[in-house]
């Protein structure tokens, strides 16, 4: 029996009522260690981890969720959520069980049948003080002085001598009473060779005292094994369940594994009969789902491979023998914005594309990102500018005030009150008049920015002019981005409607100030700018909806909504329904067009009520408002 590089739990509810037969949940660990020396039994403070994961259990349990798709094979989904950096293993473990909880209990998400699965790769934790699942950050720096290389520690321990040294004689020739400076001949001279020196010295212990701080954040640490252990094992999981598929497809006789094989795929020949395949990817979890698409994506697939006589060609959403990838949601990526430009520099690209859907939530006050990330990724990434080194997590969508065709990108549908707030939130790219979507694929290159020197870059100012563009348009349009900057709602904890991420000053660009007081909030108030889309309610339930069900699923659950009805007849104030059947006639096979535009427009305004703006993707409209096919071939 061969050793799995992970562990696999079910997950279990406090509630056993809750539990349904068409939901399943189950705890995926990464049993990688967090330092090389430690076993993971001891690095997870695990007792019994011996005797709960063996590995005959974990082949069982793999086996057991390969009969679950079977038995559901055409309505069967997987839905993966991968944690991101400093996440302890009973936070995620919590986390997990929340998400389990919350999809059993939303209406729309707990009649499909989804297998979902919350996946932790060895990421290391730190806290102001060390409890069972964290070290404190003291503990930390200890670790990082003991495991010093020899270089960095004769340099630690020359300089912290020559300061101590160079100070104590700076000290005696600075005092009067010593007499020592009356029997120099040139006292000025030799005070002035000892402050340089002690600057030197000074200077050398920064150099390795900043050392010890940039790993003693476990920033780089979290990166290596995210790289190292979370994607290879993560990859290694997928690969074992869709072999488990294979060969629990067919328990008859004298059945090779090959005609098991041909069997189903024969079954499942289109990408619309396989088992979609979805990720919910946070902060350095986007960065582990992007890289396991690459690895598991078919390299020789004919459809993929574009060549001078056959560029048209567009990769298939298929994976495996029986996966095809479905919906990416990212929320605060700590992936670089070059993610989603359309240059040869792009090297996620080509994962990224293969999505059916794309999300990401994003906030312009993350300042993990903006400073921690990208501060750590300075001495790596390579990038001659400030700007290229942003993350996509901190992205946001603009108004637009220029027109691409006859209508104005920046208009809302409703009118809010003059006090708040300052700036207008909803779908920005929407038309006023018809509740239409700009279908310029490239839109997103001029309403997708960062906020750089106290104001807004667009994506296509940010591009350099002298690199060859590798795609006629960029993945940026495949994306729907929601900008919670400004979000106010309520939680889980607190009935009274509150900013959520940021202080939602309602401002285009947060100042300096803005961002230091971000930071104070964070440690001392609870605020939560890097994961606080899981915590309001509206965000919520748009974020799991999307992963779950889908955006056309998402929009016709928002019938339920108890003012729905109100928005849709406020709406028809302001938009002519017969401007919306003039506007789809043209351009539309969906027979429920008109209802699915009435309800876009009502996801606007919600959104434009609960402070966030967002861009829809164009190709999200003429898919699944306008039932167009779906065209990847310039991408």
């Amino acid at each position: 029996m061969q050793d799995y590089p992970f562990d696999i739990q079910k997950i279990k509810l406090e509630q056993p009522a809750l539990v349904t037969s068409n939901i399943v949940s189950y705890l995926v660990k990464s049993n990688a260690p967090i330092s090389v020396e430690t076993t993971y039994k001891e690095s997870n403070n695990t007792q019994a981890v011996d005797d709960q994961n063996k590995p005959q259990e974990t082949d069982e349990i793999i086996k057991e969720i390969a009969n679950f798709l079977l038995l559901h094979k055409h309505q069967a989904e997987i839905v993966i959520h991968i944690h991101g950096y400093n996440t302890g293993e009973k936070d995620f473990e919590d986390w997990t069980r929340n998400i389990y909880h919350y999809i059993l209990n939303d209406k729309f998400i707990s009649q499909k049948t989804i297998l979902f699965i919350g996946y932790r790769w060895p990421s290391e934790s730190i806290a102001l003080k060390s409890d069972e699942d964290s070290e404190s950050f003291l503990n930390n720096v200890g670790n990082a002085i003991q495991s010093l290389p020899i270089f960095f520690r004769t340099i630690l321990d020359s300089s912290l001598r020559g300061i101590i040294a160079s100070f104590t004689l700076l000290l005696i020739f600075l005092i009067p009473f010593t007499g020592t400076a009356l029997l120099l001949n040139n006292p000025d001279f030799l005070v002035s060779l000892l402050v340089f020196v002690t600057a030197f010295f000074t200077f050398l212990f920064g150099f390795v005292f900043s050392a010890i701080l940039l790993r003693s954040t476990v920033y780089f640490r979290d990166s290596y094994r995210a790289v190292n252990y979370g994607v290879p094992d993560l990859v290694e999981l997928i690969r074992q369940i869709d072999n488990a598929i294979v060969e629990e497809s067919d328990k008859s006789e004298g059945v090779t594994r090959a005609q098991k094989k041909e069997n189903l795929s024969q079954s499942l020949a289109t990408s619309n009969s396989r088992i979609k395949l979805s990720f919910i990817g946070h902060s350095m979890g986007a960065f582990v789902t992007t890289n396991v698409i690459r690895i598991l994506s078919d390299v020789f697939d004919e459809k993929s491979i574009q060549t001078q006589h056959s560029p048209e060609n567009q990769p298939s959403l298929k994976l495996g023998t029986a996966f095809s990838l479905g919906r990416l949601v990212l929320a605060s990526p700590d992936i670089p914005i070059e993610t989603i430009m359309p240059e040869r520099s792009n090297v996620l690209r080509s994962s990224i594309r293969r999505f059916e859907e794309s999300y990401l939530f994003s906030n312009q006050g993350d300042f993990i990102l903006r400073v921690a990330s990208t501060a750590a990724n300075y001495l790596s990434f390579p990038a001659n500018t400030y700007d290229r080194g942003f993350r996509l997590g901190n992205v946001v969508v603009r108004d637009y005030d220029e027109s691409y065709d006859s209508y104005n990108l920046n208009s809302k549908l409703l009118k809010q009150k003059t006090d708040v707030p300052k700036i207008t939130f909803g779908i920005a790219n929407q038309n006023s008049r018809d509740g239409s979507i700009n279908q310029n694929p490239n839109s997103a290159m001029k309403c997708i920015c960062i906020v750089s020197d106290n104001r807004y870059k667009p994506l296509d100012e940010l591009y350099s002019k002298n690199t060859p563009v590798t795609q006629k348009l960029a993945v940026a349009g495949l994306f729907t981005y929601f900008d919670c900057t400004n979000y106010r709602d309520v939680t889980n904890n607190n009935d009274q409607v509150k900013p959520i991420l940021t202080r939602a000053l309602d401002k285009e660009v947060l100042s300096f100030w803005d961002n230091l007081f971000l930071i104070f909030d964070n440690f001392f108030s609870g605020r939560n700018v890097h994961g606080g889309y899981f915590d309001g309610k509206f965000s919520q339930k748009i974020l799991y909806r999307l992963a779950f069900l889908g955006f056309k699923d998402m929009l016709l659950s928002l019938e339920d909504e108890p003012d729905c009805q109100e928005l849709v007849n406020k709406l028809e104030t302001e938009i002519s329904p017969k401007l919306i059947q003039e506007s789809l006639q043209s351009q539309t096979v969906e027979p429920d067009a008109e209802k699915l535009t009435k309800l876009l427009s009502v996801l606007s305004q919600k959104c434009n009520n609960s402070g966030i703006k967002a861009f829809l993707a164009p190709e999200r409209y003429q898919v699944d408002i306008l039932g167009k096919e779906r065209d990847r071939k310039d991408y």
